[in-house]
Formats: C-alpha cells, structure tokens, sequence
C-alpha cells in the first residue's frame, strides 16, 4: 500500500453507515467508546506515552500547540504533535520533533492498522469509527511506535467527547478561550460552549487558560472543583512583567499579530509550570513555525496565507493587518468561506479593510467540504463595498493569478477565510519559495 492509497482507503472507510459525529444526540460518550474500543485492538498505544498536554478552544488552540512543541523541542524533550485539520497533505496532522510524518510512515502505519479495521467491525458493539477518530488513533499509535516523550494534541471540535479526550491521563489541561463557533453541536451560548471544551480537565493535571469572560471561568472552574483540580492558573497579560516568565513582547517571532503575544505568554506560563529555564523559553518561541497563520509566503508582492475562519479568528485577523496599515498601499483580498461557517459577519469585518480589489473563490476544491458559493460571497461584498473591484473565480489559483495583476508597489495580498483557501494555495510558494 503507498501513500494515495493508504489515504483512499481512510476515506473510503467514510462511507460505512454511523451516527454523525456529534450530532444532536443523548449518548455523546458512544464516540470516545468506539475510539477506546480501536486503541484496545491496536495495542492501548494511548498507554504508553508518558506525558500528555491537551489544548482546546475557540481560537488561537493550534499556535499554542505549535508554541508548546517548538519549546519543549528546545528543551531536548522527544515531542509528537497533533493538529487539525491538515491544509495541504494528511501528514502535516502529525509530526515528531517538528518533523511531518513522511508519505512512506503514513503507508506504513495504514497497511499495520488496517487488519484491525476488519477486527473492530466483527467485534465491536458500536458502529463505525470516524475520520477524525481514526487521524486520532494514528496520532497515538506513531507517537507510542517512536517512543515520543511528551504529545501535545489539538482538539478538533469541544473537547468533552472530541477523540482526543480518550487519553487515559494528562499532564496539562489548556483553554485559550471561548468564542461562538460550532454552535449547531456545541450550544448556542460561551458558558454552553465552555462546558464542552472544560470536559479536557481530569484529576490530576494543572488547567490553563487566557479566556477573561466572569461567566465562562465559573464554568471552567466548577468542572475544576467537579474533578478535584486545584492547578488552575487564568493568564493575565497586564501582569506579565511582574511574573518569572520571559519578556514575551521583546521576541522577534517570525509572525505578527497582537494575539499571538497572547498564545506565546500562554505557553510560556504551561512551560515555566514544567520547569523549563527563562532562555530556554525564550529560544523555542524564537523558532516557531506557524504555517498559515499570517505567514508571509511572498514579498513581490507581499502575499499572507491565513486561515481564519470564524468571526473570533477574523477579528484578529483584521486587527493584525490594521496595526501595519500604514505600511500599505493598497489591500487586496482572496477570501473563500465553508458554508457552515458565520460568512456574513466576517465579510463584515474584512470590509473594514477598505480593500482595493477582492477575488471571491471556493475555499477549497475537495469534494467532502462544504463550500460557500464564490457568487454569493461576491453579492455580500458588493452590497457593502459597490464601488470595489470585485470577481469570482472558482478555482484558487485563478483567483492569485488576478489579485496579483491588481497589486502595485507596496500593496499586499491577504488570503483568508479558510485554512483550506490558504492550504491549497501554499504549495505553490513552497514549490518556487
């Protein structure tokens, strides 16, 4: 089996019947059982990795990650990271030691696993396991095969019955914070919403979190008081200078973006919490990597891939690009949106922008994404911004290739909207960067 064909056959396994994940429904604890159920056949490979530092919220959960790892690397600590979803190739969800797994791992482990699909299906009660469960198990599975030390996952949607809460123990429970995204399953209202995600806290881990909201905390620290946990340490950023951290706003970090000061302090609290020196600190946050998270791919012209896609990530978004306005001609947009997403607000926001141009396209040209229609998308934005140049485009790189005719010296690109717009359009200055 190679590298297409292990992926294929992951998700050609999508087409067995199974209760939808997270659906409306009474037994959402049935997910991390048939997910319990798949690691038992494959060995509890979940058990057999030392140390785990778990992190959820609305936004900002995948640069903690990425902060953690590329700290705890510094540290010399074996580090496997999990992160979702993939934007280019299925590999970038898993990497050990900043490293992505490669396409002949990947085939490798599918083609181990993959009798056990056949076992599960025999023997299990429960019905299928899901995409997102099985990248989970793939997850553990590598991350126990090569003897990682510490793994870092990344929730994929709330976190009290997510796969990624099947781990028996954990050493660090993260909630950056709490905003209204996957309201449809995780509830309509933050307090809602911070239920789900506090369902990470278990006995005997330290919880951290950045989220300010009164309302929210109190649910936070009510699952804290539920499971006996006394570590509980809320992040303050106006205190940070009086505290044993290491100057956060003094690091020249190969991203922008206020917010971010907030994700690298966050990790650098967890990381003084695990006893890992000051400069040590200092030196991991130096050399993270965060792809698609206003990463600068071109400066002839300036293009920035981001992936923000709800109206929490986009407000940070606009922010980032209002702080360097003044070093700007003209903006230029390519934006696509998932339809299941709040598109009008975020087209609100981006307006602020005043761009120059903006290419509306799809978000991505895979078949299992739902995909906002770039005319529609088009018609939001003309209704606000009539006198702007605007067109449609259905395939990404159409889009590039006209935003880029538009630009003149000094004018920049943003590409946001959706981690797949940007993922898919990556590769390109990867190829030629």
């Amino acid at each position: 089996m190679n590298q297409h064909q292990a992926e294929q056959f992951i998700l050609s396994l999508s087409n067995i019947e199974r209760k939808e994940y997270l659906s409306p429904y009474t037994q959402h604890d049935l997910y991390l059982k048939r997910l319990q159920f798949f690691l038992d056949l494959l060995g509890n490979p979940e058990k057999k990795i030392p140390h785990y530092i778990h992190v959820t919220g609305t936004s900002g959960k995948g640069s903690v990650c990425l902060m953690l790892d590329s700290i705890l690397r510094a540290d010399g600590r074996k580090v496997g990271t999990l992160t979702s979803p993939h934007a280019s190739v299925i590999q970038e969800r898993w990497t050990i030691n900043g490293k992505m797994m490669t396409g002949k791992d990947f085939a490798e482990i599918v083609t181990e696993i993959k009798p056990k699909f056949d076992e599960y299906i025999r023997k299990s009660p429960y019905d299928m396991v899901s995409y997102f469960e099985i990248m989970t198990a793939i997850a553990l599975y590598y991350f126990a095969k090569k003897k990682v030390e510490w793994a870092i996952l990344e929730v994929g949607m709330g976190g009290r019955y997510d796969s990624t809460n099947v781990i028996p123990h954990k050493d660090i429970a993260v909630i950056t914070n709490i905003g209204l995204d996957h309201t449809e399953v995780l509830g309509n209202t933050k307090e809602k919403i911070a239920y789900e995600k506090a369902g990470i806290i278990k006995r005997g881990c330290a919880v951290f979190t950045a989220e300010k909201n009164k309302k929210v905390l109190r649910v936070i620290e009510k699952e804290c008081r539920k499971q006996k946990v006394k570590d509980i340490k809320i992040l303050d950023i106006k205190d940070i200078r009086y505290s044993r951290l290491p100057k956060i706003s003094n690091i020249q970090y190969p991203i922008f973006g206020r917010h971010q000061i907030s994700n690298a302090t966050l990790s650098a609290q967890i990381a003084t919490h695990l006893h890992i020196p000051a400069s040590t600190i200092t030196r991991g946050l130096a050399t993270v990597k965060l792809p698609l998270r206003m990463e600068i791919v071109s400066r002839n012209p300036l293009i920035i891939l981001d992936g923000a896609h709800n109206p929490d990530k986009m407000e940070t978004t606009v922010q980032a690009i209002k702080n360097i306005q003044y070093l700007i001609s003209n903006i230029h947009l390519i934006t696509g949106f998932s339809s299941d997403k709040d598109v009008r607000t975020m087209i609100r926001q981006l307006t602020s922008l005043r761009p120059a141009s903006i290419a509306c396209t799809r978000q991505t040209q895979n078949i299992f994404r739902k995909v906002a229609s770039p005319r529609a998308i088009a018609n939001e934005f003309r209704k606000l911004l009539p006198k702007t140049k605007i067109e449609v485009f259905l395939d990404p790189q159409d889009a590039l290739v006209w935003s880029k005719q538009q630009t003149k010296t000094d004018d920049i690109i943003l590409v946001t909207g959706s981690i797949f717009l940007s993922g898919e359009l990556r590769p390109i200055f990867r190829k030629h960067g």
